[in-house]
């Protein structure tokens, strides 16, 4: 029996062992891209549930309250997100925003939309400037210390580099057989993949528009639901959206990564920036306005 009770509590060493865990600390004086609590990342294969408001800025876009799409707070009453998600929902009314709740079933804070701006050169077939902003009726309460605002990138061309550590997070469906969106709010580690590979070649349409992120093997992915969310990287204790979730071929495929608009380049070639307290905090892109 003592023999017995060593080599098992070898083997559960060994189990924990193998799944190593990060834990990314922040800098609490920042004005953004800093949570109420640190993410904290597991090395698994797949997703995995996010810990408890450790990413504020993650908003749930939904239609007559149903979840369509992921976005992030820029600001209290500026959301980022993808064009094709509302690119054919001409009626605010039916649109509304909810943001600091870990689950799509609870509702923290809501707010209805008053407009819509879609970057003017949004291409529907190939995706490039998958890109919009949404203002809303009235700005979120960011005293509600579950919600915050994540940090925009540099307006540098090619950023975020290649083979830099991403995570994607989203309400986005597990299976692609049940297709059932997450309730709980999921996180993957992912890896930018140059865009001269094949596996992201045959997939973008518009290299310094678009880039690829994921893993050579597959299993890791974001899927149907995360499109709009950030896909954001850690830089001096704090996070930046450097992409959108936009496409893919499947999800979770074997060498075939997932496509994200590449939040710099918009930055760099938009045409008008909104000031927020007296210093950069929003980019707000010139597009046509949905009545």
């Amino acid at each position: 029996m003592l023999i017995t009770f060593f080599f098992d509590l070898f083997l559960i060493q060994i189990t924990f062992t193998t799944i190593e865990s990060i834990t990314y600390s922040c800098w609490t004086n920042s004005t953004c891209g800093c949570s109420l609590n640190a993410p904290i990342l597991t090395k698994i294969i797949g997703g995995e549930e996010a810990t408890m408001n450790s990413w504020g800025w993650a908003v749930s876009i939904r239609f007559r309250n149903n979840h369509i799409c992921g976005g992030s707070l820029i600001s209290s009453e500026l959301v980022l997100t993808a064009a094709h998600c509302l690119v054919s929902k001409k009626t605010l009314s039916s649109l509304s925003v909810t943001a600091g709740s870990h689950y799509l079933s609870i509702i923290n804070q809501q707010r209805s939309i008053s407009e819509i701006s879609i970057h003017q050169n949004f291409n529907t077939i190939t995706y490039i400037n998958d890109i919009a902003i949404i203002r809303l009726s009235s700005p979120f309460d960011m005293n509600d210390r579950s919600l915050a605002v994540i940090c925009l990138p540099p307006p540098i061309l090619e950023y975020p580099p290649n083979d830099t550590i991403v995570i994607a997070i989203g309400w986005g469906v597990l299976s692609m057989v049940e297709k059932i969106s997450s309730d709980t709010l999921q996180q993957v580690t992912l890896k930018t993949v140059p865009n001269t590979i094949s596996t992201c070649l045959v997939l973008i349409h518009n290299e310094n528009g678009q880039f690829c992120a994921g893993v050579q093997g597959g299993g890791k992915d974001t899927c149907q639901g995360d499109s709009g969310g950030p896909l954001m990287m850690y830089s001096n204790q704090q996070w930046y959206i450097v992409g959108i979730t936009s496409y893919g071929n499947g999800c979770g495929l074997p060498f075939s990564p997932g496509v994200y608009t590449r939040v710099s380049m918009l930055i760099l070639t938009t045409t008008l920036i909104v000031k927020l307290n007296n210093h950069l905090t929003a980019l707000y892109i010139y597009t046509n306005i949905l009545a």
